[in-house]
């Protein structure tokens, strides 16, 4: 009777071997899939290397497609290369002010006497200190940055430079500024999602990354990279992976059933929050609670409960499909065009 209890896990013991793996700030050494793209992305420094000014390049796609994997992928291949080349990252969800970038990129130069300095000193300061080697300079998320007028400055001011700008709208260079598209005159990058095949096979590299052999079966994998490769997020995944294998610790088991993902799953749709601001997240939950109504209704309803306008509402419950978090679909309504939120498990 040795077997009974062989799959068990102790109280001492974790399913994990790496967690970390599973983080989706994470960049594994092989970045899977995106072999022509990393290659793009280099061509457009490669004259840096030369002394002569790079290429500019804005990449876009949906969210979870590897545009900041990639990239940062790249900056990390680039730092081990070469000291004339110095790269800088910035998030600009995180930091949307000009300010908040200033002080981002002082700290990426390692300059540390920003008190009692006003901004456009800073970017001098910061211009003279880059202006001394090459640069290239990547803004994540560009499409939430509150001012643009940064980029102008570095992109007039830096002699040697790429500027890599990241968003999730295929449209954003349609409405930038006239003045700074002639600038920056930037390629275009397109990341497109992953096949069915290459969704699975990334998530077993991080299978195999955050866990001992054999910690999850077919089946379960299998669910997984559908639910994954239907939101076509790889974020998706990671989150599930990591969830399932919470709920097989708390269930004291040693592997990663179906039922832990199935529960994983139901999880999913309200996963991602992390970024969003308060007023979006009180729309979540108020949305989570009232799937059965038109977005119309809703906002109908949330005016009177929450006394905000049906304006507020819309735009906050836009700001949640850009996110990936919900999607819209369309239905036939007496009055006309009518829409239904449709969570992310259905897509």
């Amino acid at each position: 009777m040795p077997d009974l209890f062989r799959d068990i896990l102790k109280s001492s013991e974790s399913l994990f071997k790496n967690e970390v793996a599973l983080d989706p700030e994470f960049v594994p050494k092989l970045i899977q899939f995106r072999e022509n793209e990393n290659q793009y992305i280099a061509t457009c420094i490669k004259p840096l290397f030369q002394k002569r000014n790079g290429k500019n390049l804005i990449i876009h796609g949906p969210p979870g497609v590897g545009k900041t994997l990639a990239t940062k992928n790249v900056l990390k291949e680039l730092e081990e290369e070469t000291d004339d080349i110095t790269p800088v990252y910035v998030n600009c969800w995180k930091k949307n002010t000009t300010y908040q970038v200033v002080l981002e990129l002082c700290k990426a130069i390692d300059y540390k006497f920003i008190q009692n300095k006003r901004t456009d000193e800073l970017i001098s300061i910061i211009v003279e200190r880059l202006n001394k080697k090459s640069s290239v300079l990547v803004f994540d998320e560009i499409d939430k940055i509150q001012e643009l007028d940064i980029l102008y400055n570095l992109s007039e001011s830096l002699y040697r430079k790429t500027i890599i700008l990241l968003t999730n709208e295929s449209n954003w260079l349609f409405r930038l500024d006239s003045r700074l598209k002639s600038r920056l005159i930037p390629d275009q990058l397109e990341f497109k999602p992953y096949s069915l095949t290459e969704t699975k096979e990334i998530l077993k590299q991080r299978i195999s990354q955050a866990f001992p052999p054999n910690t999850i079966n077919e089946n379960s994998l299998n669910k997984i990279t559908e639910n994954t490769f239907k939101q076509r997020d790889i974020r998706t995944g990671l989150f599930l992976l990591k969830e399932s294998a919470e709920i097989a610790e708390s269930n004291s088991s040693k592997k990663i059933e179906m039922q832990h993902v199935e529960e994983a799953v139901k999880r999913v749709i309200f996963s991602d929050t992390e970024k969003l601001d308060e007023e979006e997240k009180q729309v979540l939950e108020f949305i989570k609670t009232n799937m059965e109504k038109t977005t119309g209704e809703m906002a109908k309803l949330y005016e009177e409960t929450h006394k905000k306008s049906k304006r507020t509402f819309q735009r906050k419950l836009n700001n949640l499909q850009k996110s990936n978090l919900i999607k819209l679909d369309e239905t036939e309504s007496p009055r006309g065009r009518s829409f239904r939120v449709k969570p992310l498990t259905e897509f």
